[in-house]
């Protein structure tokens, strides 16, 4: 009985120890979005998906206007009387159009956090260490998301990283990274879009491929039947007009492709624009006042700092020392060459016999 409680007993000690290893492993969720700032490009896909949809919906809805009238009942028609291929490329459009708004809503946040004075020359001109916490702070203040702006989210991480190792150059480099890797992300935001964009054309031409094939395989059904000319002309018509109606799936797709492509063009231009903003504000307003701290001040009772100061001093006096006696043999065989180019030039005179 005592070795069964004795088991017992151990057994949640186990599991917390467990369990302690665990959380020690695992990165809390502050961490793991402390790093992730693709929110502030990226948009929730299957939320433009629902919204695409609902745009889709309307834009059929709104398609019965056309039928007040013969002469616009075609457009019309090149929605619904062409198969199953215009409801996807409309839906593939409507879906883009509203990856571009949510984007486009995403842009003009991050263009009003960049009216705002996020380093203030009121804390201080310039930024050092001894102010770093009040600079963090009014950031803090200002309630914006950290995740949904780059320029934010460049300038907490270059506060935090000159916190740590107070060193400009270093800093410096950081940001430049950074600002590469913000690029990256911005481009590979547009990969869904420029999917739908290579997508379009293509199903345009299976659908103007499956229309031609269905008026060609009427036509030579019918063929054989077909004792009478006339009934063989009227035959021909119909395939004729098969194939127009064909053909009108790779308008319609040609039209979609276009009228996705240009915006989103501009909407990466514009985001691309963006990101050389923050790269000149932090340049401007960051990087060009930061100031590191007096080492020798600082950091005077440092051991190891000690040490290298002093290394270096005795490196330098014993360097100034072989220096002084380079320059002192120099001199000694400069002396010696000039005593005896003089002997060359004026040799001595030696007296005559008597």
């Amino acid at each position: 009985m005592a070795t069964n409680r004795k088991v017992k007993s151990s057994i949640p000690a186990k599991a917390k120890a467990r369990a302690a290893q665990v959380n020690r492993l695992q990165r809390s969720s502050n961490e793991m979005g402390k790093f992730d700032n693709a929110s502030a490009t990226s948009v929730p896909m299957a939320m433009a998906a629902l919204v695409g949809l609902g745009i889709e919906v309307t834009f059929y809805l709104f398609l019965f206007v056309f039928l007040l009238s013969d002469s616009t009942q075609i457009i019309y028609d090149y929605f619904y009387e062409r198969g199953w291929v215009p409801y996807v490329l409309t839906y593939l459009a409507c879906w883009s159009f509203a990856i571009l708004f949510f984007k486009h809503r995403k842009l003009k946040s991050q263009q009003n956090v960049m009216q705002f004075k996020l380093l203030p020359e009121d804390i201080s001109q310039d930024i050092r260490e001894e102010n770093l916490n009040e600079f963090y702070a009014h950031i803090k203040r200002l309630g914006f998301d950290p995740q949904q702006s780059f320029l934010l989210t460049r300038i907490l991480r270059g506060i935090e990283h000159f916190s740590v190792r107070k060193n400009h150059t270093e800093t410096a480099d950081m940001l430049k990274s950074q600002s590469e890797i913000d690029a990256t992300m911005v481009d590979s935001s547009y990969v869904l879009i420029k999917v739908f964009i290579w997508a379009i054309p293509i199903l345009g031409f299976i659908g103007t491929v499956l229309g031609i094939s269905e008026a060609v395989s009427s036509f030579g059904g019918e063929m054989g039947a077909a004792a009478d000319i006339e009934k063989i002309k009227e035959q021909l018509g119909q395939v004729t007009g098969g194939l127009s109606e064909a053909f009108d799936t790779t308008l319609v797709s040609l039209i979609f492709s276009l009228f996705v492509m240009f915006p989103t063009s501009v909407m990466q231009k514009n985001e691309e624009d963006l990101l050389n903003k923050v790269d000149e504000y932090c340049n401007e307003y960051f990087l060009k006042r930061l100031r590191e701290p007096n080492h020798a001040i600082g950091h005077a009772g440092d051991p190891n700092l000690q040490g290298d100061t002093l290394g270096r001093i005795e490196n330098l006096q014993a360097y100034l020392l072989q220096l002084q006696e380079s320059q002192s043999m120099v001199a000694q065989q400069m002396s010696e060459v000039a005593n005896h180019y003089a002997q060359l030039v004026n040799p001595p005179v030696t007296p005559p016999n008597t």
